[in-house]
């Protein structure tokens, strides 16, 4: 599930999800994803870390205490990890044994998801269980809220990719367009409302929610930025949401670079993201926001200057 860059790799597609932060660029963006005016911002705290084994270091959410979740990567064997709002860090010791095995989400109750040997699963008070998602082949959870609700994708025998939402062991399928070949749901929030991205034809991704209510999709625009105008844009991935209405992830543009940001789905408006000492290596610039907390605090990850991968939380 990993590539060698030890970047995110989302199944089926092998895109890298990745962001940057060198400083805040606020850009409004309306439902057509047209350009508007941009102002630089910076935000007030920002605090680069590695997990235990060091670097590379991937961040993949965070829960509303400020626990974040993610893993380290030695000789292809991942390191997950939790690191608590104080910076203590906690091993997650996943069955299995495989060494791409990831924690990819946490909730405040400290129930992790993730992938191990191929196949999603829960982790609750060092109880390791599959979720059992019926005719799946392989599948990935990547977020989990409060209520226990999880979400990810999975792959069955016809070799596609949708989405699913599993409540309390209720799995729903999630196919975020008639069209779309790949559905991945990447976050969920308390209210049941679930982000993540598609592609229609395996290689151009857009956002999208999901309510679990209502059962309805909304596709959410695309950014539009300078760097897309002068570059173009392949992807755009939704990767968290809290309950205040934000959202968090980061675009691709045709070089290969990514770049971070936050998504505010009550005016449909970006604010982007740089990570501070984010450096551009071999033509390629990196950044992934990947969670974001009530409290507006986000994480993820970026690539420095020596080519080294960090994590990072980061506050306005």
């Amino acid at each position: 599930m990993n590539s060698a860059c030890n970047f995110r790799l989302m199944p089926a597609l092998g895109i890298l999800a990745t962001a940057a932060c060198a400083s805040l660029l606020l850009a409004g963006c309306g439902g057509s994803g047209n350009s508007t005016t941009q102002t630089v911002q910076t935000p007030t705290k920002f605090t680069t870390f590695d997990g235990p084994g060091g670097s590379p270091t991937t961040n993949n959410g965070i829960n509303n205490i400020g626990t974040v979740v993610g893993f380290t990567t030695s000789n292809n064997v991942n390191a997950n990890f939790l690191r608590s709002a104080t910076g203590g860090f906690v091993s997650v010791n996943l069955t299995g044994g495989a060494g791409g095995d990831m924690a990819n989400g946490v909730n405040t109750h400290n129930a992790v998801v993730g992938v191990s040997s191929g196949n999603a699963f829960l982790l609750v008070n060092g109880s390791h269980s599959g979720l059992g998602i019926p005719g799946a082949i392989s599948s990935v959870a990547f977020g989990i809220n409060d209520n226990g609700v999880i979400v990810g994708q999975y792959v069955n025998a016809a070799g596609n990719t949708p989405g699913f939402v599993d409540a309390n062991g209720v799995i729903t399928t999630i196919n975020a367009t008639p069209t779309a070949t790949v559905t991945n749901v990447q976050g969920i929030n308390n209210g049941g409302i679930a982000i993540g991205f598609y592609s229609a034809d395996g290689v151009h991704q857009h956002g999208f929610l999901y309510n679990t209510s209502t059962k309805q999709t909304t596709l959410l625009p695309d950014p539009s930025t300078a760097r897309i105008t002068a570059n173009g844009l392949v992807l755009t991935q939704f990767l968290g949401i809290n309950d205040n209405n934000e959202a968090v992830g980061y675009y691709q543009t045709t070089n290969g670079s990514q770049y971070g940001f936050l998504f505010n789905l009550s005016t449909n408006t970006y604010t982007f993201l740089d990570a501070p000492n984010a450096a551009v290596v071999n033509g390629v610039q990196i950044t992934q926001i990947t969670g974001v907390s009530n409290a507006g605090e986000i994480c993820g990850f970026y690539i420095a200057a020596n080519g080294a991968q960090h994590g990072f939380i980061a506050t306005n």
